[in-house]
């Protein structure tokens, strides 16, 4: 069994993870109100509803994650290497990249890339993968909610 170790002072990495995704979520929330209106007469959540429901849900599991204690260290734990940061990184800039490349175009390089820091090394399967989850994306919001994703500037709408 091992000895409990007292926290280090003035370093809480549960608020410090909490408050990045806090962040994330707040840039989310305030990017729905950008979304195209949506037609009515649709079942469900709408297009604008469910992103902001999602964001909510992190903002909740944020504050949860702020409030809990800070861990004991772990004399065995390994400090996370860089590619943490390098994910955090394509998620905030996902939004702004989808101004550029539209909602499809800018999920496709986003998987590819998160995979890839993942430590995917097979590309020819990263590129499969991303597009039949983009293709997915496609039948599901354009064809059957017959919704209008962002196309960007490079694609248009």
């Amino acid at each position: 069994m091992k000895p409990s170790v007292a926290p280090v002072a003035g370093a809480n990495l549960n608020r410090v993870a909490a408050a990045l995704a806090a962040a994330l979520a707040a840039a989310a929330f305030a990017g729905t109100f950008f979304f195209d209106e949506v037609p009515p007469g649709l079942p469900g959540l709408g297009a604008v509803e469910f992103p902001r429901l999602i964001c909510i849900v992190i903002l909740a599991l944020s504050a949860t994650l702020a409030l809990q204690e800070p861990p004991r260290r772990d004399p065995d734990a390994h400090a996370p290497d860089g590619s943490a940061l390098a994910i955090w990184a394509c998620c905030l800039m996902f939004i702004p990249a989808m101004a550029l490349g539209g909602m499809l175009g800018t999920s496709a390089v986003f998987l590819v890339a998160a995979g890839w820091l993942w430590g995917e090394r097979r590309l020819p399967m990263l590129i499969g993968i991303s597009l039949a989850v983009v293709l997915c994306l496609w039948l599901v919001f354009v064809k059957v909610f017959r919704l209008t994703l962002p196309g960007g500037l490079l694609f248009g709408n």
